[in-house]
């Protein structure tokens, strides 16, 4: 019933769903007072995407129309062109990753703020049954994923999908054949997604849990360190410790080895994709069915076009922490307190001291053993009165009855 049964429960119910609409909708909430920030940050992100798109197309300008026909002009006229778009491509690229580390930190400190505000408002119950640890690992960790999903990579999931979507126009306009058959790859990049977000959806869930529960067995570890040092405990103590620790490493080393063979995937079918079109481009070119701009062009857009995958495959992992840390947040945010003022409530009067019981019963959860049987008690006002029991004999919950911490299920005041 108490901290340590709990860490041993903890992230048994871990469980969710790869996108979970219901969390992103209330986190979004969060960047509603931002949305100004965020309208130019996604203002500078569809700049960034045109010129990402249109620097490979100004090569292929540069080489079949003025290299070819030896224009100098042209050529120094398409250079300065090219070498504009890299200074306004690092302009806009730097507005909006400082746009959206400002509004990250905001959501951040606000996120933070009302769950700390929240926590205040929850009786003394509600820590008695959750982990110290794990409520702090709620705060920092998991905010921080959430942040991490919702001032980044909703962003930068746009600006990928609109590269991805305008590589595959541009590369069909300039040459069909060419373009279909550099995406020979992709179903086999789809079956090596599907198998990564199928294991990765468990490994990153796992990894929060186990985080969490370092951070709990550390919190009680130290809160409880008189206890342990005055019993002798240190050696049971790390050995319990070490054993999470171990849980923790492996969930991460397993998490992080399924980014490591995902990420050297996709690069591998980039190269294939690249060798791809330098074979058949090559033949084009030497049967004049396309010029060496285009083939140029080409390998530019097959570059960029694996660039955004690798980075939407980082945001998956991202989302899957959130995702799990979301649910999280959510339900302690949603948590209601079992100790509430009635809404026609009055102020309290002056107190005279006397304390009285009226056969009371209670219990911390409902599906929890009893721990006060029928208890009546009477304090005159100025009187003290020392209980006196063995562990578990109710004294503290008799306490945090009398000072309203916790609810009364049965009995009177």
């Amino acid at each position: 019933m108490g901290p340590r049964g709990a860490l041993d429960r903890f992230g048994q119910e871990e469980s969710g769903q790869l996108f979970n609409q219901r969390v992103v909708g209330r986190m979004l909430a969060y960047l509603q007072p931002y949305g100004r920030y965020m309208a130019l940050a996604v203002f500078f992100m569809l700049i960034t995407t045109g010129l990402t798109l249109l620097v490979p197309y100004l090569m292929k300008i540069a080489i079949d129309e003025t290299i070819a026909q030896g224009d100098t002009d042209g050529l120094i006229r398409v250079a300065s062109y090219i070498a504009g778009s890299f200074v306004l491509l690092y302009g806009t690229s730097a507005g909006q990753r400082y746009l959206l580390g400002w509004v990250g930190q905001r959501v951040l400190a606000n996120l933070r703020e009302h769950m700390f505000r929240h926590l205040q408002a929850l009786p003394l119950a509600y820590h008695d049954t959750h982990i110290v640890g794990v409520t702090v690992s709620r705060v920092m960790n998991d905010v921080a994923v959430i942040n991490d999903l919702l001032s980044q990579g909703l962003v930068t999931l746009i600006g990928d999908l609109l590269v991805l979507v305008g590589i595959i126009i541009v590369m069909l306009s300039m040459s069909p054949r060419l373009a279909l058959i550099t995406f020979t790859v992709l179903p086999l990049m789809v079956l090596v997604t599907v198998l990564f977000s199928r294991r990765a959806k468990v490994a990153f869930r796992r990894t929060r849990s186990s985080v969490a529960a370092v951070v709990g067995d550390l919190a009680e570890g130290i809160a409880g360190m008189r206890v342990i040092q005055a019993f002798a405990q240190e050696e049971v103590a790390q050995a319990r410790f070490d054993a999470i620790n171990e849980t923790n490493r492996v969930a991460n080393v397993d998490a992080m080895s399924l980014s490591f063979v995902f990420l050297p995937s996709i690069e591998f079918m980039g190269m294939l994709a690249t060798a791809v079109v330098l074979w058949f481009g090559g033949v084009a070119v030497s049967r004049g069915e396309v010029t060496l701009g285009v083939l140029v062009a080409f390998l530019a857009y097959v570059t960029r076009f694996f660039q955004p995958i690798q980075e939407l495959s980082q945001l998956y992992t991202t989302m899957q922490s959130a995702m799990a840390g979301g649910e999280q947040v959510i339900r302690l945010i949603d948590t209601e307190p079992s100790v509430a003022d009635a809404p026609d409530a009055s102020e309290m009067p002056l107190v005279r001291g006397e304390v009285e019981l009226r056969d009371v019963s209670f219990r911390y959860r409902p599906e929890t053993p009893e721990v006060l049987h029928h208890i009546n008690l009477h304090i005159a006002a100025g009187q003290t009165v020392a209980l006196v029991g063995p562990t578990g004999a109710g004294k503290s919950s008799i306490a945090n009855l009398i000072a309203r911490f916790t609810t009364l299920p049965r009995g009177r005041y």
